[in-house]
């Protein structure tokens, strides 16, 4: 992503900044396509779990926070 530069703040002589960031490299393109397929599936599994079957109502929300 493009760096960027804010307006000064009010009563003072800060200046926000951000410089461009470097990206990412091959290996962590291949990192995350390698973790991508586990997490989808792992979450599959944790969402389809026969645990939430046993919940109802106002319980479903409880337990997921």
């Amino acid at each position: 992503m493009a760096g960027w530069e804010a307006d000064k703040q009010l009563h003072s002589g800060y200046r926000p900044s951000k410089p461009d960031s470097p990206g990412c490299t091959e290996e962590q393109h291949r990192q995350v396509a390698t973790f991508r397929p586990r997490l989808m599936a792992l979450g599959t599994r944790v969402i389809t779990h026969p645990y939430w079957q046993t919940l109802s109502g106002t319980d479903v929300f409880t337990a997921r926070m």
